[in-house]
Order: C-alpha cells, then structure tokens, then sequence
C-alpha cells in the first residue's frame, strides 16, 4: 500500500530536474542505497560562450582595422555601437538573473564578461592596428598621388602637397655632407635629395629618419641609404613628427647656408610599391593572429569555466 502510494505520487514527474542554463544534475544509486550527482555538460552553452565573444572580437576588430573605417566611418561605427550594446545588454541580463536564481547564473554571467572583454580588446587591437599599418596605406593609395622621374632640381614642394610616393630623376641620391640631426628626447635626422648636379637653388625634398644618425655630424643612415639603385621616396605622414624634422630643416639651413622655403618629408626606399604592400599584408597578418590568438584563449576560458563551474555548484 505505501509503495502504490509512493508510485501514485511519483507518477508523471521529471526522471531529471533540469538546472539552469550550463548543465543539468540527475542522481543515480550506487550499492548500499547511497545517491551521487553525475553532471552533464549542455554542449550548447559551451559552444555559446565560446564562439559568439569570438565572433563579436572578430567583427569588431575587422570593422576598425581596414577599409570600411576609411571609407564609411559613420557604418563602421554603427557596427561597434550596435555590438557594444549587444555586450552591454547581456551584462544587465546576467545581473538580472543572478538575483533571481543566485549560483545558477555562472553561464549567464560568464557570457556577458566574455562579450564585454571581446569587444574592448577587438576595438583596441583594431585601431592599434588600423593606424600603425591599415591607415598610412589606404592615405598613400586612395588619397596621395604618386610621381615619377621627379627632378628636384625643377620641381618645387609647394607643387607636389599631394605626393604619396615619389620616383626621382637618374642620378638623384641622398646628400649625406649636408645631413644633420634634431634631438628632442628621440633624434630626428634629416638629408637633402639631390639630382647629383651641384647645388640647388632650394632643397624642398629631404630624406628623414628617427634616431638614425648622431645628431653631431653627417652620418645619415636612415631607410635605405646603402641600396645603389635606391631613388625613390615615401612621404612623411606623422603629423607628431614633422615639426621636428622642420625644426632639424631649419637647422640644416643655417648651419650650411642652404634655402628649403616648403620641406617635404620621404623615407627614402627602393621600391614604394613593394613597402607600402609590405605595410599593408603585416595589418592582415596582424589581424590573423589575433583573431586564432583569441579563438585559442575563448577554448581554454570555457574549459576552465567548465571545471570552475562544476566544482561551485
């Protein structure tokens, strides 16, 4: 009689109660009567928080390192913001949740400081990325000219403001006996570009570098001076440097009698084509490597959260 009770009030219940979002708890006998938890892994929560903080990383991240910055700032933008919100939303859902179901919610909150933390990082490493590689590349393809057999001895720099990358005359080289340097913490070095015809009634082209020289005497040795068939340049884009190698110009012009009324700024290379694709394959290289670089950690955090958890509830 009290074993059909016992079934009667038994009939129609759950063999396993479900636990919240992550997993699930069912007891199973042992000898002697004696009850254990066996714990199963929601395989779906798993996979949830594994790959949707890394595809938020990658989108943000691929979204501020190329062109879609440069060209639709506005969409680019949009794009964070509506994943930003995503992140933020997640957040508030976690707390939410955690104050109705206590230790119930590790997956929830797990998950919104995952997005958070993927985000942040994307955006930081996508604009590290974005200025040191992706931008001066699409500056001197999409928005600079590029010239070619350029005679300094003609040409004046109020008249090429707009040159990306230039190409100099046969014979044009570095004038290593009028290079100087400008030291302000770092040591920005400066030389004339020459066509190999004696002096110029003004030096408007000058090869630079940083901390390539001594900064007390002529001993240029920047970019590629010691390449024989170098003639070529790429134009200065770093508004943070260019009042020093002005100021090092303007010492050059007193210290050997030289006129330079409008300098223009150029690594000096052999090739400004093979640089510049040089510049721009080390920005997806870079973002490659972050995006299999956060894939790997997303695995290794959920494994861990996976152990973590088990052992708290």
């Amino acid at each position: 009689l009290f074993r059909s009770a016992e079934c009667s009030r038994g009939r129609g219940l759950p063999r396993a109660v479900m636990k919240p979002y992550g997993s699930f708890v069912e007891k199973a006998p042992l000898d002697g009567g004696a009850f254990v938890k066996r714990r199963s892994v929601n395989l779906i929560a798993v996979s949830i928080n594994t790959f949707f903080p890394w595809v938020a990383f990658s989108l943000v991240f691929w979204v501020l390192s190329f062109s879609l910055r440069f060209e639709h700032p506005y969409i680019a933008a949009t794009i964070v913001a509506i994943v930003s919100a995503a992140a933020a939303l997640s957040g508030f859902a976690a707390l939410r949740f955690r104050q109705r179901h206590g230790r119930g919610a590790h997956w929830y909150s797990y998950f919104a400081v995952a997005v958070l933390v993927s985000v942040v990082l994307g955006a930081a490493l996508g604009t590290l990325n974005y200025r040191q590689s992706m931008l001066p590349t699409y500056n001197l393809l999409m928005d600079l000219k590029t010239y070619r057999d350029v005679n300094v001895g003609q040409a004046k720099g109020q008249q090429m403001m707009d040159a990306g990358s230039l190409t100099f005359s046969q014979g044009s080289g570095i004038d290593f006996s009028k290079a100087l340097g400008f030291r302000n913490k770092d040591t920005y070095c400066v030389a004339p570009i020459t066509n190999g015809q004696g002096n110029l009634p003004a030096y408007d082209f000058w090869a630079v570098g940083t901390n390539c020289c001594s900064g007390v005497s002529a001993d240029f040795r920047c970019g590629q001076y010691n390449k024989v068939d170098a003639r070529a340049g790429i134009r200065l884009l770093s508004d943070d440097q260019r009042p020093f190698y002005k100021l090092a110009v303007e010492q050059a012009e007193a210290t050997y009698g030289i006129r330079a009324p409008h300098p223009l700024f150029f690594e000096w290379v052999e090739d400004p084509g093979d640089e510049i694709a040089k510049w721009r394959s080390g920005g997806y290289k870079f973002f490659v490597t972050g995006v299999m670089a956060h894939l790997g950690f997303s695995i290794a955090s959920v494994t861990a959260a996976v152990l973590t958890f088990a052992q708290l509830d």
